[in-house]
């Protein structure tokens, strides 16, 4: 990784698995179910869940809070009706205070077992909060959970969340939140091969790019991270994770969480480090990632050039977008 894209991660300061960051790439289409702690029989929690309508931020009347528990999760659970299985885009909402957990575990039921996801409920209150992409059963279930699981220090609190069918809809996703860098960072070159280095702290979300089936990565080099081989058939690879969020072999949909970014393997700082590959040839991602931040189909992973990207092959000064 390149000294420049270190600083700018260490000095952006987003460190920490509880990090939350707004959404993936891809605007989801139609079928979207809100469900509040308030809605008639689509709520359930324990008596150690109260009641309150004290922040301004909240969704409705009122939200459900509850204490930190290491014994057990004692989970309230939100139960929506998915109409058709397939790829959901899952938000929550919730008012954020500095009393509240820096830590809130959100469980996700998907198709394939349950996820967890950390929350920061200290900051980003008052608007939806994306958990990501996921893919649901259809059927009418508990379908989030906010968990009492957690050693942070605060409420955890249970306001509304929101589920919308991503299905039919774009069919791509940035491989980061929109929000966690800007355009520019996109066009950097590599150090020495056709690939992408994105400079963020260790616990930010990374999120499949398009659908396909994961293969882990646990070696000296990539450090923990995993290969996506893409409904085209082509393998999206991600390097040094901090943590992996899906299991060797799952099948994911675009924009569903991968792992969180970290500083393992043969890292000098904390990134993402991002490439594409068709057969045994090395691609550049810089215009793949570029379409996708503007919101347009990115070209076919086989029309992307396979030199240009790099430190070596490109010069010392800052890459001009590809194409």
């Amino acid at each position: 990784m390149k000294l420049a894209a270190v600083a700018r991660a260490l000095v952006a300061g987003l460190t920490g698995a509880a990090m939350v960051l707004l959404g993936p790439a891809g605007s989801a289409s139609a079928a979207t179910t809100t469900v509040d702690n308030a809605t008639a029989g689509r709520f359930t929690a324990s008596a150690n869940w109260g009641t309150s309508s004290w922040a301004g931020q909240k969704y409705g009347t009122d939200y459900r809070f509850a204490t930190p528990y290491t014994g057990g999760s004692d989970a309230a659970w939100f139960t929506a009706s998915v109409p058709a299985a397939g790829a959901h885009l899952v938000e929550v909402w919730y008012p954020a205070d500095a009393g509240y957990n820096s830590a809130t575990p959100f469980i996700v039921a998907t198709s394939g077992g349950s996820q967890t996801v950390i929350v920061d409920q200290r900051s980003s209150g008052g608007r939806w909060v994306s958990l990501g992409t996921f893919t649901l059963a259809a059927g009418d279930y508990p379908v989030v959970g906010v968990s009492r699981w957690t050693t942070a220090t605060g409420y955890v609190v249970a306001d509304a969340v929101r589920v919308t069918s991503t299905t039919g809809g774009s069919g791509f996703s940035l491989p980061l939140a929109k929000s966690a860098l800007p355009r520019s960072e996109y066009d950097d070159p590599h150090h020495d091969y056709a690939a992408i280095d994105l400079p963020v702290g260790t616990g930010t979300r990374a999120y499949a790019v398009r659908a396909g089936t994961v293969t882990i990565i646990d070696d000296s080099s990539c450090g923990q991270g995993v290969n996506l081989t893409g409904a085209d058939g082509a393998i999206y690879t991600y390097c040094h994770f901090s943590a992996w969020s899906v299991s060797n072999g799952a099948s994911v949909a675009p924009g569903q969480q991968l792992g969180l970014t970290g500083n393992t393997g043969n890292s000098t700082g904390p990134h993402l480090h991002f490439g594409i590959r068709t057969g045994s040839t090395r691609r550049c991602p810089q215009n793949f990632l570029l379409a996708l931040y503007d919101g347009v189909t990115p070209p076919a992973a086989t029309s992307l050039p396979t030199s240009g990207c790099s430190y070596v092959s490109f010069g010392a000064s800052k890459i001009a977008p590809l194409g």
